[in-house]
């Protein structure tokens, strides 16, 4: 069975499987207490008309409507479900929806690597569409993004304090017309407590098994209520202590996993150096303690019974020759990774404060509401990387290098060398955070027409100040400085320096903190009027009206280092900084046309437009049509379709140069290239002078990403969703099935090191504008022959993505004697994750990519919860399913090239289905509970993958942001109210 076809049995197996899934999918009313608010997509018709003429205000929309439905389908999270399931924090409550679940969520796991919005972020991507297409609001108002680099440009969940949260409401389509620019993908909407009748405190831990990782939290709320309004303040100190890879088998050790293809037998490389046993397999994390002898090409490496060989004590040259395995294979020799790298944290650690304000007052001609957040984080990030300077001798002269004789650093090889040393790789972010918003709600009174009218004016401002601090290694100091006669030097073929084991002085020569500041901006202005224009047989028609003024701006400087262009192994880091600002006038408008027919209970019409004018990109305008019909009391449709236009964001404009690094397997289609089954790279790489099997040993291509400032267009998407709502009558149950898709138009994106490399040697046309955009050493250089050195990918237009697909949505309660049971589930299978770089691919000799199903992008995600409550216990079961996804499409077979190993190797291309599993007890009494339970109880551990299938964190895909990485975890929270 094909990989698609797997995927999709596993697809409709989990929505079947929805009757286990975990959040409640919904409209939720706002709410004026703290009660838990549990809704389903289509709550069902209460018989009291109380009930049916309440008004309430979801999210997509300007008006107060009568029924909890709409046309638009949205999901909720409660607070309480996500304090039963343990989760940490905001991030992990939002990220853990099947609507985002299915595609790469930055967050704390992304140690080492480049970021939109820096070490740290935790952001959302909804239908892997990116985070700047996915919006965040709180109590239905934009705030400002967080971050630190030039990258910062969406909202950072960081900010927000988890326990003022009530719920989460996540709109599951496009909604530019209601919200604006960026919402594109959906819209998550962070609703907040409003009233808080006792003081209370918090107490949480959540602690893994293996150690490591855990997170600790405490947190206080009060609230003031009087005659004209009320008053609450909260405050909440987070820690979420490291994880190292040291912590964690599957994290420590990064081998290669490649097999006989005939037998099975693990022939990985072996370890025979001082550091490991003579069967030690090699990890492959990071190439150190050696070096190179550019002009022969033999590496010294530590000789494992001592015996000197060669101009260095204690070592000798790497045996190139081969050895023979354990059943006779031949087997190059590696080095072992410096155990000092088992400190690397693949969790950040992380320690945050807020403090939060809400006030509503009523001054007499309405209703005066404002709020206030302040929050500080401080982010740690440990790391190691290769270091791996060009030394000169008194035989570089042929190489055009001049080497100081300096008789306190003396080249024992009296050559062009290159030392490979271990160097730490710290990052520290440190990010304040400062949110206002201020509105008045009122109505027209007794005015005629405007009777039933109401108006809101209000605005609020928002500041993100964040420090990032790097070690870096300094260029004039170190690398190719050391050809400089005035440069200080250090004596790199000392074997305690080779070894990485640096003095402080030593390190205080070829290193400094770095300090760049990022500070970004948001001010915002807005009014709106809703009201009934006149009444129709079905209805009154609702009406919505407003205009809103955000300006933006963002300044991001990076240390003088950086700026001066004096740091070793990375590019100079440039300025970012740009303004921007939108004037918009929006409206909506829902016409009710039945009402208590046959075959038509309720039909309502419902469209909504925004017109804007950018200062940087002119004027347009988007519209959304939405159709809601309840069929008969038990059967709903409904179907939206609407437009959405995003301004490319400040820092796609205006990004100063920042650098990233990634190894030649990941971007070099050249690698082996015999083997490919692509007859257009086997031609380009023997037309560049590639040989056949050049296996991309070296060091890895450092990656350049600049803005588009000047080049860029506005992109501009449709989006539509048909659904169906199925509420019987002989059971408390809630049904839906949605269809969506999105479509995004001249999407700014980056091309990636990839994609720029394979579109140059993957063409018809060779050589092409690819081919200018990345440097490639000539096959005779002594150091790096072939390699890929350096990749431009600043951010362009491409041609659209398209993502489409199903979710399946059910709640059913079931009241017995002797409890209630509870169950809620929801599932997302993606049919398609296409990109399409040009107009027409096929003509210029590119595919359409689909990566829908590659590893970090799951075809089918779903999670359910079931609850038992009875008297003060409620217990619960969790279960989160993630589908098996692959990356065997970069590949033309499994069995692929391994070093000499005769008919190659099989690699692990797949990441195989996991389900994760929770339980939790919550024991409630007046005033005070206490819930706890235990995460992944089965302790699941992540899927692993070979070498070069993608970027991993020891064997962890770096990309499968979905899968737990601290394993089995016990929680506890306490809470006590006065």
């Amino acid at each position: 069975m094909s990989i698609k076809n797997d995927l999709r049995y596993l697809a409709l197996g989990s929505v079947a499987y929805s009757v286990f899934a975990i959040a409640g999918v919904a409209h939720a009313q706002e709410a004026d207490t703290d009660d838990p608010v549990i809704t389903t997509e289509t709550a069902q018709e209460d018989d009291e008309p109380e009930a049916r003429q309440q008004k309430v205000v979801v999210t997509g929309s300007l008006l107060s409507r009568d029924e909890f439905s709409s046309s638009s389908p949205i999901q909720v999270i409660t607070a309480e479900t996500a304090t039963l399931e343990g989760l940490v924090d905001t991030a992990d409550i939002i990220q853990s929806s099947s609507v985002a679940s299915g595609s790469v969520q930055f967050n704390n796991q992304f140690n080492g690597f480049v970021v939109e919005g820096g070490t740290g972020i935790n952001s959302i991507s909804l239908r892997g569409l990116g985070a700047q297409r996915s919006l965040v609001l709180l109590n239905g108002q934009r705030p400002g993004p967080a971050g630190t680099r030039g990258q910062v440009g969406s909202f950072d969940l960081n900010v927000i304090p988890d326990s003022m949260i009530q719920r989460v409401e996540i709109l599951k389509d496009g909604a530019s017309s209601i919200y604006g620019s960026d919402a594109v993908a959906g819209v998550v909407n962070i609703i907040t407590r409003t009233s808080i009748d006792r003081p209370e405190i918090n107490v949480a831990i959540n602690a893994p098994y293996g150690g490591g990782g855990a997170s600790y939290s405490v947190d206080g709320a009060y609230g003031l209520n009087f005659d004209s309004g009320n008053i609450i303040v909260g405050a909440e100190y987070q820690k979420n202590e490291a994880l190292r890879v040291g912590q964690r088998d599957y994290l420590n050790c990064g081998e290669d996993l490649v097999y006989d293809p005939n037998t099975g037998e693990r022939i990985d490389r072996e370890n025979r150096s001082v550091t490991g046993g003579l069967t030690d397999r090699a990890c492959s994390n990071i190439y150190v303690n050696t070096y190179i002898d550019a002009l022969t090409g033999a590496r010294y490496i530590p000789s494992p019974d001592g015996v000197t060989v060669g101009p260095v004590p204690g070592y000798r040259p790497r045996q190139n020759e081969r050895y023979n395995g354990p059943s006779g294979q031949a087997f190059y020799e590696d080095v072992l990774t410096d155990p000092r790298q088992q400190s690397t944290m693949a969790i950040n650690e992380t320690e945050r404060f807020s403090l939060y304000g809400l006030s509503n007052v009523n001054v007499g001609f309405a209703d005066w509401q404002t709020e206030l957040l302040y929050t500080t984080r401080e982010t740690r990030a440990e790391n190691w990387r290769q270091f791996f300077p060009l030394v000169g001798g008194a035989s570089a002269a042929p190489f055009g290098l001049a080497y100081a004789n300096d008789p306190t650093y003396d080249n024992p090889l009296n050559s062009l060398v290159q030392p490979v040393m271990l160097f730490p790789s710290n990052t520290d972010v440190s990010v304040d955070y400062y949110y206002g918003s201020t509105s008045l709600d009122g109505d027209f009174g007794n005015t005629g027409f405007l009777s039933n009218w109401n108006w809101n004016v209000g605005g609020s401002y928002s500041r993100s100040d964040g420090d990032y601090t790097n070690n870096v290694i300094l260029a004039d100091q170190s690398g190719d400085a050391q050809f400089d006669a005035d440069a200080p030097q250090v004596n790199y073929f000392d074997p305690r320096v080779l070894a990485g084991n640096f003095t402080q002085a030593e390190y205080n020569i070829l290193s400094q903190q770095d300090t760049g500041n990022t500070v970004y901006e948001q001010w915002l202005v807005k009014g709106v009027v809703t009201g009934e224009l006149f009444e129709l047989p079905a209805g009154a028609i609702g009406v919505g009206l407003g205009i809103e003024y955000r300006d933006f701006s963002i300044d991001d400087q990076p240390g003088q280092v950086a700026l001066d262009g004096n740091v070793w192994g990375g590019s100079s880091a440039l300025i970012t900084k740009g303004s921007d600002n939108v004037a918009e006038i929006y409206g909506e408008v829902e016409v009710p046309i039945l009402a208590g027919q046959r075959f038509a209970e309720e039909l309502t019409l419902n469209l909504s437009g925004r017109a804007f004018d950018y200062e940087s990109y002119g004027s347009d305008s988007v519209y959304k049509v939405g159709l809601n019909w309840q069929i008969i009391p038990t059967v709903r449709l409904r179907g939206t379709y609407g437009t959405s236009y995003r301004a490319p964001a400040l820092y796609e404009l205006f990004l100063g140069d920042q650098t990233s690094f990634l190894g030649q397997t990941s971007i070099d289609p050249c690698i082996n290239y015999a083997d490919s089954s692509n007859q257009n790279i086997i031609a380009n790489c023997a037309a560049e002078g590639i040989g056949p099997n050049y296996t991309g040993a070296g060091s890895s291509a450092t990656i350049v990403t600049g803005g588009g400032a000047g080049n860029l267009e506005a992109e501009t998407s449709n989006a539509q969703t048909i659904g169906v709502i199925f509420t019987p009558t002989f059971a408390d149950l809630n049904f839906a099935l949605d269809y969506f898709e999105i479509e995004v138009n001249d999407q700014v994106a980056q091309l990636g090191a990839q994609a720029i490399v394979g579109g140059c040697y993957g063409s018809q046309n060779f050589p092409n504008e690819f081919c200018n955009l990345f440097e490639r050493a000539p096959g005779n250089d002594p150091v790096r022959p072939n390699n890929i050195l350096n990749v431009t990918d600043n951010f362009l237009n491409v041609n659209e993505q398209v993502s489409r697909g199903l979710d399946a949505s059910v709640r059913y309660t079931r009241e017995f004697d002797l409890g209630t049971l509870i169950y809620e589930g929801q599932a997302t299978w993606t049919f398609e994750d296409l990109q399409r770089l040009f107009s027409s691919d096929a003509e210029s000799g590119f595919e359409d990519d689909d990566f829908n199903g590659s590893i970090g992008d799951p075809q089918v995600t779903a999670n359910m919860r079931l609850s038992w409550e009875t008297g003060d216990w409620t217990v619960s079961w969790f279960s989160d399913f993630v589908g098996r996804t692959s990356n065997a499409y970069l590949f033309s077979d499994s069995v692929r090239p391994y070093f000499d190993y005769p008919g190659g190797g099989r690699y692990i291309d797949d990441t195989e289905a996991v389900w994760y599993h929770d339980i939790s007890a919550r024991w409630q009494q007046d005033t005070w509970a206490l819930t706890v339970g235990m995460s992944n109880v089965f302790d699941e551990e992540p899927p692993l993958v070979s070498t070069g299938v993608a970027s991993r964190r020891g064997n962890v895909p770096v990309a499968g942001s979905q899968y737990d990485l601290r394993g089995r975890s016990a929680f506890i929270r306490a809470q006590k109210t006065f």
